[in-house]
């Protein structure tokens, strides 16, 4: 387990974090990339447009607790119900991913066969005006793995030869010091958008988990009208201190969930670090089990699956932290 030393200094550091211009600023470049991407998709596929489309951040990028780890983690959500039907009777929706994937970058110069965890990595050609093999679309067949491939072979052209592209099972991730800057990478999940539920495919289960983001903002700024501030600070401390635990950052609608369930009287006061030690203190003589997930809130964070099982993780945060508070 990896050790911190826990001293009022450091909190109150994590606290004051400031980074709304760099996020502003990536939030910018990256609604701009993707709306070029998608009018660019649109003169090919005709039920994929700007007007049912919604690109929306996740993660802590939601909130604005956002630390040097951080990923910028969008969902591109897609409402159309040809598209969620087309992805629910596929036989597998990954099943012929590398032989399509090796017929639509035939002609490419710049092609990278590195595997990593399942992985395809991509630069981008120099030449812009290279021409993909176009073939008729099928609207009856075509999916969200169709998609996502089709994104990545046009999101390439608006960023610089420096940027990669990673193209996973459920998500696409962009990395590159030019268009980003050193130690940033973006996440794109593409999803069935209904409403205000978000539908992400999970191949094992050949079916889509929800994702309610209108219930996860309201318990969020239910919180912070009833808290202030001091909520989305304990987020970045946490988040900090779980990474550098795990080496790996929280689930975030788990993270939320637990924080929002804590009493409001022990959010209360200025010094963030004896606020900090008074809700250290309560999860660790609270069991966790029956906090209530924001996302779904007749589940507890064990049972939605949205929330994924962070709680080992969190588990060896609080004990390392219990160890090495000053």
């Amino acid at each position: 387990m990896n050790k911190i030393s826990i001293n009022k200094e450091l909190i109150n550091n994590i606290a004051n974090l400031e980074n709304k211009k760099y996020i502003k600023q990536i939030n910018k470049f990256i609604n701009n990339i993707v709306g070029a991407t998608i009018e660019k998709m649109e003169q090919q596929i005709s039920f994929i447009s700007l007007k049912n489309t919604i690109l929306q951040p996740v993660n802590e990028l939601l909130t604005g607790a956002i630390i040097d780890n951080s990923a910028f983690i969008y969902i591109l959500g897609i409402n159309n119900p040809q598209l969620e039907l087309n992805t629910i009777k596929g036989e597998s929706l990954w099943k012929n991913f590398k032989e399509k994937f090796i017929i639509a970058w035939r002609n490419r110069k710049s092609i990278f066969n590195r595997r990593k965890r399942k992985k395809k990595k991509f630069k981008k050609n120099k030449d812009e005006n290279l021409q993909f093999t176009n073939k008729p679309i099928d609207v009856t067949k075509y999916n969200l793995s169709n998609l996502v491939e089709d994104f990545q072979s046009k999101i390439i052209l608006f960023l610089s030869e420096t940027s990669l592209t990673y193209l996973f099972e459920d998500r696409l991730e962009l990395v590159g010091k030019d268009d980003f800057g050193a130690n940033t990478k973006i996440v794109i999940y593409p999803m069935i958008y209904d409403g205000n539920i978000y539908k992400y495919y999970v191949n094992k289960k050949k079916g889509f988990v929800e994702i309610n983001l209108e219930n996860r903002i309201a318990n969020i700024e239910k919180k912070i009208s009833e808290v202030g501030e001091n909520y989305i600070k304990m987020l970045k401390i946490f988040n900090y201190l779980y990474f550098n635990v795990n080496l790996s950052m929280c689930n975030q609608i788990f993270l939320e969930s637990i924080l929002c369930s804590i009493p409001n009287n022990f959010y209360i006061g200025e010094d963030i670090f004896k606020v900090f030690l008074k809700i250290i203190n309560y999860l660790s003589i609270n069991k966790l089990k029956d906090v209530k997930s924001i996302n779904n809130n007749s589940l507890s964070i064990y049972k939605d699956e949205v929330c994924q099982n962070s709680g080992l993780g969190f588990y060896k945060m609080i004990n390392s932290v219990i160890t090495n508070k000053s």
